[in-house]
């Protein structure tokens, strides 16, 4: 294997891992409100909310996988 062609394996494999990695964030609940037969969870995730539905009676979870 050249040097150049292993150059661009190793870019190309930091290039996939780091996509990877920004899709796994965290957010953390930030609040929570009732409509209806849903519950609307709110979370902050890296500074911007996101929110998710679930059942009215279902807990929200305190943390959540975007």
């Amino acid at each position: 294997m050249t040097k150049l062609k292993k150059i661009k394996t190793t870019l190309a494999l930091i290039a996939l891992a780091s996509s990877i990695l920004a899709y796994a964030t965290v957010g953390f609940l930030t609040g929570e409100q009732t409509s209806g037969m849903n519950k609307i969870c709110y979370y902050d995730v890296l500074g911007s909310t996101r929110a998710i539905n679930v059942s009215s009676y279902a807990v929200c979870p305190v943390t959540y996988d975007f």
